[in-house]
Protein backbone atom coordinates (compact mmCIF):
# COMPACT_ATOMS: atom_id res chain seq x y z
CA UNK A 1 0.00 0.00 0.00
CA UNK A 2 2.77 2.34 0.69
CA UNK A 3 5.07 1.87 -2.57
CA UNK A 4 4.42 1.17 -5.89
CA UNK A 5 6.08 -1.85 -7.11
CA UNK A 6 5.10 -1.99 -10.82
CA UNK A 7 6.88 0.43 -12.00
CA UNK A 8 10.19 -0.85 -10.31
CA UNK A 9 12.86 -1.84 -13.35
CA UNK A 10 13.46 -4.98 -13.85
CA UNK A 11 17.34 -5.76 -12.62
CA UNK A 12 18.07 -8.82 -14.07
CA UNK A 13 15.84 -11.90 -15.88
CA UNK A 14 18.14 -14.27 -13.35
CA UNK A 15 17.48 -12.57 -10.28
CA UNK A 16 14.59 -12.41 -8.02
CA UNK A 17 13.52 -8.52 -6.68
CA UNK A 18 14.49 -8.86 -3.00
CA UNK A 19 11.81 -7.95 -0.21
CA UNK A 20 11.53 -4.98 1.51
CA UNK A 21 12.28 -7.33 4.58
CA UNK A 22 15.72 -8.15 2.57
CA UNK A 23 16.40 -4.57 2.06
CA UNK A 24 15.88 -3.42 5.53
CA UNK A 25 18.77 -6.48 6.29
CA UNK A 26 21.10 -5.80 3.89
CA UNK A 27 21.22 -2.37 4.65
CA UNK A 28 21.64 -2.78 8.17
CA UNK A 29 24.79 -5.24 6.95
CA UNK A 30 26.41 -2.44 4.88
CA UNK A 31 26.92 0.37 6.46
CA UNK A 32 30.19 0.88 4.38
CA UNK A 33 28.33 1.01 1.21
CA UNK A 34 29.31 4.75 0.85
CA UNK A 35 33.13 4.39 2.00
CA UNK A 36 33.82 1.48 -0.62
CA UNK A 37 32.30 2.77 -3.61
CA UNK A 38 32.45 6.81 -3.32
CA UNK A 39 36.12 7.15 -3.71
CA UNK A 40 37.65 7.62 -7.64
CA UNK A 41 38.30 4.00 -9.03
CA UNK A 42 40.02 3.52 -11.82
CA UNK A 43 38.79 2.51 -15.07
CA UNK A 44 40.96 -0.83 -15.49
CA UNK A 45 39.93 -1.97 -11.66
CA UNK A 46 36.95 -3.99 -11.29
CA UNK A 47 34.41 -4.47 -9.11
CA UNK A 48 33.75 -7.81 -7.08
CA UNK A 49 29.37 -9.01 -7.84
CA UNK A 50 28.94 -8.07 -4.71
CA UNK A 51 29.80 -4.66 -4.45
CA UNK A 52 27.60 -4.30 -7.94
CA UNK A 53 24.89 -6.46 -5.71
CA UNK A 54 24.25 -4.07 -3.24
CA UNK A 55 24.57 -1.14 -6.42
CA UNK A 56 21.56 -2.83 -7.88
CA UNK A 57 19.66 -3.79 -4.76
CA UNK A 58 19.17 0.19 -3.92
CA UNK A 59 18.61 1.01 -7.42
CA UNK A 60 15.56 -1.71 -7.01
CA UNK A 61 14.14 -0.22 -3.49
CA UNK A 62 14.40 3.70 -4.61
CA UNK A 63 12.26 2.36 -7.82
CA UNK A 64 9.64 2.45 -5.00
CA UNK A 65 7.51 6.10 -5.68
CA UNK A 66 6.54 6.95 -2.34
CA UNK A 67 3.75 9.56 -2.71
CA UNK A 68 3.70 11.10 0.94
CA UNK A 69 0.21 11.32 0.38
CA UNK A 70 -0.99 7.97 1.91
CA UNK A 71 -0.80 7.46 5.35
CA UNK A 72 -0.11 3.91 5.58
CA UNK A 73 3.08 4.73 3.97
CA UNK A 74 5.80 4.44 6.52
CA UNK A 75 7.90 7.08 7.27
CA UNK A 76 11.10 5.32 8.28
CA UNK A 77 10.75 3.37 4.76
CA UNK A 78 10.75 7.24 3.20
CA UNK A 79 13.73 7.97 5.30
CA UNK A 80 15.50 4.65 3.82
CA UNK A 81 15.03 5.62 0.40
CA UNK A 82 16.59 9.02 0.73
CA UNK A 83 19.64 7.18 2.21
CA UNK A 84 19.86 5.04 -0.41
CA UNK A 85 19.44 7.50 -3.15
CA UNK A 86 22.28 9.87 -1.39
CA UNK A 87 24.55 6.75 -1.67
CA UNK A 88 23.93 6.39 -4.85
CA UNK A 89 24.70 9.77 -5.70
CA UNK A 90 28.24 9.67 -3.65
CA UNK A 91 28.60 6.28 -5.61
CA UNK A 92 28.17 8.34 -8.93
CA UNK A 93 29.63 11.83 -8.34
CA UNK A 94 33.17 11.23 -9.49
CA UNK A 95 34.07 11.84 -13.37
CA UNK A 96 34.94 8.79 -15.36
CA UNK A 97 32.78 6.60 -12.84
CA UNK A 98 32.97 2.91 -14.08
CA UNK A 99 29.39 1.63 -14.84
CA UNK A 100 28.40 -1.84 -16.46
CA UNK A 101 25.52 -2.14 -18.23
CA UNK A 102 23.04 -3.65 -16.08
CA UNK A 103 23.97 -1.01 -13.31
CA UNK A 104 23.47 2.08 -15.75
CA UNK A 105 20.17 0.63 -17.37
CA UNK A 106 18.56 -0.23 -13.72
CA UNK A 107 19.96 3.52 -12.86
CA UNK A 108 18.01 5.09 -15.62
CA UNK A 109 15.24 3.41 -15.20
CA UNK A 110 14.97 4.21 -11.35
CA UNK A 111 15.49 7.92 -12.73
CA UNK A 112 12.81 7.83 -14.91
CA UNK A 113 10.12 5.96 -12.65
CA UNK A 114 10.83 8.62 -10.15
CA UNK A 115 10.71 12.30 -12.33
CA UNK A 116 7.80 11.46 -15.13
CA UNK A 117 5.08 10.98 -12.98
CA UNK A 118 1.76 13.10 -13.91
CA UNK A 119 1.94 16.70 -12.18
CA UNK A 120 -0.60 17.79 -10.17
CA UNK A 121 -3.37 20.31 -11.16
CA UNK A 122 -2.57 23.89 -10.51
CA UNK A 123 -3.21 24.37 -6.59
CA UNK A 124 -5.04 27.58 -7.28
CA UNK A 125 -7.14 27.49 -10.98
CA UNK A 126 -8.25 30.42 -10.80
CA UNK A 127 -5.12 32.67 -10.21
CA UNK A 128 -3.02 32.95 -13.27
CA UNK A 129 0.77 34.51 -12.47
CA UNK A 130 1.00 38.19 -13.91
CA UNK A 131 3.80 39.05 -11.53
CA UNK A 132 6.81 37.86 -10.00
CA UNK A 133 5.67 38.00 -6.57
CA UNK A 134 2.38 36.19 -7.50
CA UNK A 135 4.75 32.84 -7.76
CA UNK A 136 4.94 32.27 -3.95
CA UNK A 137 1.42 32.92 -3.53
CA UNK A 138 0.44 29.79 -6.56
CA UNK A 139 3.21 27.53 -5.71
CA UNK A 140 2.92 24.75 -3.74
CA UNK A 141 5.93 22.84 -2.56
CA UNK A 142 6.21 19.26 -3.62
CA UNK A 143 5.99 16.74 -0.17
CA UNK A 144 8.01 14.29 -2.59
CA UNK A 145 11.19 17.09 -2.93
CA UNK A 146 13.45 14.89 -0.39
CA UNK A 147 13.60 12.76 -2.90
CA UNK A 148 13.42 14.22 -6.07
CA UNK A 149 15.89 16.83 -5.37
CA UNK A 150 18.92 14.04 -4.64
CA UNK A 151 17.07 12.02 -8.28
CA UNK A 152 17.78 15.01 -10.06
CA UNK A 153 21.66 15.54 -8.42
CA UNK A 154 22.30 12.01 -9.65
CA UNK A 155 20.74 12.71 -13.21
CA UNK A 156 23.05 15.66 -13.54
CA UNK A 157 25.97 14.08 -12.09
CA UNK A 158 25.25 11.30 -15.23
CA UNK A 159 24.85 14.30 -17.70
CA UNK A 160 28.32 15.90 -16.49
CA UNK A 161 30.20 12.95 -15.81
CA UNK A 162 29.78 9.97 -18.68
CA UNK A 163 30.51 9.81 -22.53
CA UNK A 164 27.27 11.48 -24.33
CA UNK A 165 27.52 8.66 -27.24
CA UNK A 166 27.19 5.87 -23.72
CA UNK A 167 24.55 7.61 -22.25
CA UNK A 168 22.65 8.44 -25.77
CA UNK A 169 20.89 4.97 -25.70
CA UNK A 170 18.76 6.22 -22.58
CA UNK A 171 18.62 10.10 -22.90
CA UNK A 172 17.34 9.89 -25.89
CA UNK A 173 14.30 12.35 -28.17
CA UNK A 174 11.73 10.92 -25.53
CA UNK A 175 13.29 11.12 -22.69
CA UNK A 176 14.15 14.92 -23.32
CA UNK A 177 10.64 15.92 -23.92
CA UNK A 178 9.53 14.39 -20.72
CA UNK A 179 12.49 16.65 -19.08
CA UNK A 180 10.66 19.50 -20.80
CA UNK A 181 7.36 18.73 -19.85
CA UNK A 182 7.96 18.68 -16.39
CA UNK A 183 8.78 22.50 -16.15
CA UNK A 184 4.99 23.18 -15.73
CA UNK A 185 5.72 22.12 -12.19
CA UNK A 186 4.42 24.57 -9.97
CA UNK A 187 7.52 24.18 -7.61
CA UNK A 188 10.40 26.68 -8.26
CA UNK A 189 12.91 24.40 -7.07
CA UNK A 190 12.14 21.48 -9.58
CA UNK A 191 12.00 23.76 -12.49
CA UNK A 192 15.68 25.21 -11.44
CA UNK A 193 17.03 21.95 -11.23
CA UNK A 194 15.76 20.84 -14.28
CA UNK A 195 17.26 23.82 -15.84
CA UNK A 196 20.35 22.78 -14.71
CA UNK A 197 20.23 19.36 -16.15
CA UNK A 198 18.76 20.50 -19.51
CA UNK A 199 21.08 22.72 -20.12
CA UNK A 200 24.13 20.38 -19.06
CA UNK A 201 22.52 17.81 -21.46
CA UNK A 202 22.23 21.09 -24.38
CA UNK A 203 26.01 21.46 -23.57
CA UNK A 204 27.30 18.05 -23.76
CA UNK A 205 24.78 16.02 -26.27
CA UNK A 206 25.65 18.17 -28.95
CA UNK A 207 23.91 15.93 -31.54
CA UNK A 208 20.53 16.80 -29.98
CA UNK A 209 20.96 20.68 -29.92
CA UNK A 210 18.50 21.17 -32.72
CA UNK A 211 16.43 19.06 -31.69
CA UNK A 212 16.01 20.24 -28.44
CA UNK A 213 15.92 24.44 -29.58
CA UNK A 214 12.91 22.78 -31.67
CA UNK A 215 11.33 21.62 -28.82
CA UNK A 216 11.36 24.21 -26.70
CA UNK A 217 10.48 26.67 -29.56
CA UNK A 218 7.11 24.83 -29.40
CA UNK A 219 6.55 25.11 -25.54
CA UNK A 220 7.00 28.71 -26.66
CA UNK A 221 4.08 28.71 -29.26
CA UNK A 222 2.16 26.99 -27.66
CA UNK A 223 2.10 29.12 -24.55
CA UNK A 224 1.90 32.31 -26.72
CA UNK A 225 -0.85 31.46 -28.85
CA UNK A 226 -3.12 28.86 -26.95
CA UNK A 227 -2.94 29.04 -23.15
CA UNK A 228 -0.92 31.72 -21.90
CA UNK A 229 -0.42 29.59 -18.36
CA UNK A 230 3.06 27.71 -18.21
CA UNK A 231 5.52 28.05 -14.93
CA UNK A 232 8.79 27.15 -16.72
CA UNK A 233 8.94 30.12 -18.87
CA UNK A 234 11.23 31.73 -17.05
CA UNK A 235 13.78 28.94 -16.81
CA UNK A 236 13.72 28.06 -20.40
CA UNK A 237 14.18 31.77 -21.20
CA UNK A 238 17.50 31.50 -19.17
CA UNK A 239 18.60 28.54 -20.77
CA UNK A 240 18.19 30.45 -24.43
CA UNK A 241 20.03 33.45 -22.87
CA UNK A 242 23.00 30.53 -22.58
CA UNK A 243 22.20 29.47 -25.88
CA UNK A 244 22.15 32.60 -27.23
CA UNK A 245 25.53 33.73 -25.79
CA UNK A 246 27.47 31.49 -27.63
CA UNK A 247 25.86 32.16 -31.51
CA UNK A 248 28.71 33.36 -33.88
CA UNK A 249 28.24 36.35 -36.05
CA UNK A 250 27.14 36.42 -38.41
CA UNK A 251 23.79 35.45 -37.32
CA UNK A 252 22.07 32.36 -38.76
CA UNK A 253 18.69 32.70 -40.39
CA UNK A 254 17.63 30.06 -38.20
CA UNK A 255 18.08 32.42 -35.12
CA UNK A 256 16.51 35.35 -36.50
CA UNK A 257 13.88 33.72 -37.15
CA UNK A 258 13.45 32.22 -33.51
CA UNK A 259 13.94 36.45 -32.31
CA UNK A 260 10.98 37.43 -34.34
CA UNK A 261 8.59 34.57 -34.44
CA UNK A 262 8.70 33.93 -30.70
CA UNK A 263 11.23 36.33 -28.84
CA UNK A 264 9.18 39.05 -29.91
CA UNK A 265 5.80 37.50 -29.16
CA UNK A 266 6.52 37.15 -25.88
CA UNK A 267 6.28 40.75 -25.20
CA UNK A 268 2.23 40.21 -25.93
CA UNK A 269 1.13 37.68 -23.26
CA UNK A 270 -0.37 38.44 -20.14
CA UNK A 271 2.19 36.86 -17.58
CA UNK A 272 4.91 38.88 -19.39
CA UNK A 273 6.18 40.47 -16.30
CA UNK A 274 6.89 37.19 -14.79
CA UNK A 275 9.76 36.90 -17.01
CA UNK A 276 10.72 39.98 -18.18
CA UNK A 277 14.10 40.19 -17.14
CA UNK A 278 15.41 36.61 -19.11
CA UNK A 279 13.30 37.82 -22.12
CA UNK A 280 15.24 41.07 -21.89
CA UNK A 281 18.43 39.35 -22.06
CA UNK A 282 17.56 37.35 -24.91
CA UNK A 283 16.87 40.24 -26.70
CA UNK A 284 19.72 42.13 -25.43
CA UNK A 285 22.15 39.10 -26.69
CA UNK A 286 21.14 39.44 -30.45
CA UNK A 287 21.11 43.43 -30.99
CA UNK A 288 24.57 43.87 -29.38
CA UNK A 289 25.55 40.68 -31.51
CA UNK A 290 23.78 42.44 -34.50
CA UNK A 291 22.83 45.84 -33.87
CA UNK A 292 21.12 46.35 -37.09
CA UNK A 293 18.06 43.75 -35.41
CA UNK A 294 17.50 46.86 -33.12
CA UNK A 295 15.51 48.05 -35.27
CA UNK A 296 13.30 44.80 -36.12
CA UNK A 297 12.95 44.72 -32.46
CA UNK A 298 11.83 48.11 -31.76
CA UNK A 299 8.90 47.62 -34.29
CA UNK A 300 8.37 44.42 -33.51
CA UNK A 301 7.69 45.13 -29.45
CA UNK A 302 5.35 48.15 -30.56
CA UNK A 303 2.60 46.24 -32.20
CA UNK A 304 2.12 44.41 -29.15
CA UNK A 305 2.77 47.57 -27.00
CA UNK A 306 0.85 48.46 -25.00
CA UNK A 307 -1.28 45.39 -24.30
CA UNK A 308 -4.47 44.82 -22.11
Amino acid sequence: MGVQRKNSPLISSKKKSPTLEELFSLDSRSNGFVSNLSSPINGRQSKTNSEYDEILSSISYCSFVFTFADSSESPSRQDLKRVKLTKLLSFIKYPNKSLNDEVLSSLMSMLSVNLFRPLPPPSNPSIISYLPDDEELISAPLPVWPHLQIVYDILLRLAINLDPNLLCNYIDHSFIINLLSLFQSEDPRERESLKNVFHSIYSRFTFYRSFMRKAMNDVFLYYIFVTERHYGIGELLEIWGSIINGFTVPLKEEHKVFLMRVLIPLHKTRGMQVYHRQLSYCVNQFVQKEPMLGGVVVRGILRYWPCD
